[in-house]
């Protein structure tokens, strides 16, 4: 009886052992996607965000001093 009992233990505490891995690797690889996909997002806005107001004030600039030169 105790051989089963310890048996029993092993078998139980082996697969509560495995399902906490599975789980918990579930759960990291489940948060480092999210955190990658935020970043890339976030980054792909700045990015983004600052060339377009990069070229634009390029642009404007290239664009007065053009207008500023044919005026003279």
């Amino acid at each position: 009886m105790k051989d089963k009992q310890t048996l029993a233990k092993s078998v139980s505490s082996s697969v509560w052992d495995s399902v906490g891995d599975s789980v918990r690797d579930s759960v990291w690889d489940s948060v480092r996607n999210s955190v990658s996909s935020s970043v890339r997002d976030y980054v792909r806005t700045s990015v983004r965000t600052s060339v377009s107001s990069s070229v634009l004030t390029s642009v404007r600039t290239s664009v007065y001093i053009s207008i500023k030169n044919k005026q003279l």
